[in-house]
């Protein structure tokens, strides 16, 4: 599943080529990837509205039109196009028409979601983005500690749970908790003061390198005009066979039904 990184790539790539275009019209093909309207009013709301900005909070795009939020979550396998022909895959479930082109919401397993909201909407209070947590750049060690103090999940779950901190999927987490020396699952109310913080920075630390790599790529993720990330050849630990610190052989287990590697020496319990 895209994280943080990659859909802050997605933002980026798509700013470059659609800012300011104007959607001459919008086809939906399947209609269940729109959850708060039908498919005849998104057809019709969208026609004439400028792309004036792309913003992200947590994993989802937001497109920043002239009267309305466009609100989209890639969820598994979804990724945007930008084409100048009209040959359409099964795929392609949105398109939005330009002049002189058009974009597509391309997903093979139909997972994605889109929500459209009116610009005088207060869309961090709306759902999706109500049930959104702060992301790693914004959480404080006082905010962590008060949530962590009350959770006996694995610190594993804890950390993928995005209403409390948002933008860490299952490979960041990984690498995150590799760095801090924590073993995932530790339980979350027994972490320290000093845990927490090592948590943050290390969270931040990830997060930056894989944004300026564009991404993670490991499987089929790939960012607007199929654009693939770097980071999985900076990758410590998610995917690997030895530790780098003590060239152990690194396990793999199920954390809440997530993949999950960890080196048993360097992250004890």
């Amino acid at each position: 599943m895209p994280e943080l990184p990659e859909i802050e790539t997605v933002k980026n790539t798509l700013k470059q080529v659609v800012l300011n275009k104007t959607i001459l019209s919008v086809d939906v093909r399947y209609d269940k990837i729109l959850k708060n309207k039908t498919k005849t009013e998104f057809e019709t709301l969208l026609i004439n509205q400028t792309i004036e900005d792309i913003k992200r909070r947590g994993k989802y795009l937001i497109f920043v039109l002239t009267d309305y939020y466009l609100i989209s979550h890639l969820r598994m396998e979804g990724k945007f196009i930008l084409e100048k022909n009209n040959d359409y895959s099964k795929h392609e479930h949105v398109v939005f028409h330009f002049s002189d082109s058009n974009l597509r919401y391309h997903d093979t397993r139909k997972f994605g979601t889109m929500h459209l909201y009116t610009r005088d909407v207060d869309i961090i209070n709306e759902i999706p983005l109500s049930n959104v947590g702060p992301e790693p750049y914004e959480v404080t060690s006082e905010y962590l500690q008060e949530k962590f103090k009350k959770s006996h999940r694995p610190i594993k779950s804890t950390l993928l749970d995005q209403k409390i901190i948002s933008g860490l999927g299952n490979i960041y987490v990984d690498e995150v908790l590799f760095m801090s020396k924590l073993n995932p699952l530790r339980d979350t109310s027994s972490l320290t003061l000093d845990d927490i913080n090592n948590i943050i920075t290390n969270s931040i630390i990830v997060l930056n390198k894989a944004i300026a790599l564009g991404g993670t790529t490991i499987r089929s993720f790939s960012s607007g005009n199929h654009i693939s990330g770097k980071f999985q050849n900076e990758l410590l630990i998610h995917t690997k066979k030895i530790c780098p610190t003590c060239n152990i052989e690194i396990k793999k287990i199920y954390v809440g039904g997530r993949g999950t590697y960890h080196c048993h020496i360097c992250q004890k319990n």
